[in-house]
């Protein structure tokens, strides 16, 4: 048979300590809604972060879009610029930085070595060179290098004066990029073209060979020329010389 009584009764509190038990139970079930509370975002945090990560979505769907733009823009940039091969492109690089140094009066003091970066679309080659020449020479220099079709730039530039203040003295790191990959069209030229042409004309074998050789030694065979019925004669018509039957005597009866 259950028993009626509470668990205080069970536990023997008195009525002082029933009560604080049940104080201490309040305050513990109101610090567990608290925290739970808390945990809950507001709604308005919770809007936001929808909006934003659906302005991110569709920031993200139209740069995806535009794969297909971006690819063809790359293809058309690789084609871009002149094709330089790896073997020519120190020789190229050395020969435009001499040609302006020389044009401009800038007297190149040393030399170092050429130095090679990459990455996934050009070469980098970088020279450092040490100079001494005046202000206006250095100027002039940089100014044409600025302007050149050449892909030289400087990079990094470091300037002093020299002991008697007349010049400058400095050293200066010159890099041109060069395309890893170029894809340039190559256009056959026409005598290449003529060439090709009669390569394919040309016999493969000796036999083919001789046979070329036997039927253009035989003279063209004269082609008849065609009859015009007007110019020729009609032939004259055949007599038949008519055909006599011959008569049977009648015989006389005595």
């Amino acid at each position: 048979m259950a028993s009626n009584q509470s668990i205080f009764d069970k536990l023997n509190l008195s009525s002082g300590e029933r009560r604080l038990v049940m104080a201490v139970l309040v305050v513990l079930m109101l610090a567990l809604a608290w925290m739970v509370w808390g945990m809950i975002p507001s709604p308005g945090v919770t809007q936001n972060k929808i909006a934003n990560a659906q302005k991110a979505l569709n920031s993200f769907t139209n740069e995806i879009s535009k794969i297909s733009d971006y690819e063809n823009k790359i293809r058309t940039l690789e084609g871009l610029g002149s094709e330089v091969k790896k073997i020519d492109q120190e020789v190229n690089m050395r020969r435009a930085i001499n040609n302006l140094t020389a044009a401009n009066g800038v007297r190149v003091t040393r030399t170092g070595r050429m130095t090679t970066k990459t990455n996934d679309f050009f070469l980098e080659k970088t020279l450092r060179i040490d100079f001494s020449s005046k202000e206006s020479d250095i100027v002039n220099f940089l100014w044409k290098l600025g302007g050149n079709d050449s892909m030289v730039r400087v990079s990094e530039m470091r300037v002093r004066p020299d002991k008697n203040r007349f010049k400058l003295d400095g050293w200066m790191n010159l890099t041109a990029s060069y395309q890893k990959n170029p894809k340039v069209a190559r256009v056959q030229p026409p005598a290449q073209a003529d060439e090709s042409k009669s390569a394919a004309n040309k016999p493969k074998t000796a036999t083919e060979a001789k046979t070329a050789i036997v039927d253009k030694a035989k003279p063209a065979e004269a082609k008849p020329e065609p009859a015009n019925p007007a110019a020729e004669p009609k032939p004259a018509k055949r007599t038949v010389p008519k055909r006599s039957v011959p008569t049977r005597r009648t015989r006389k009866t005595q």
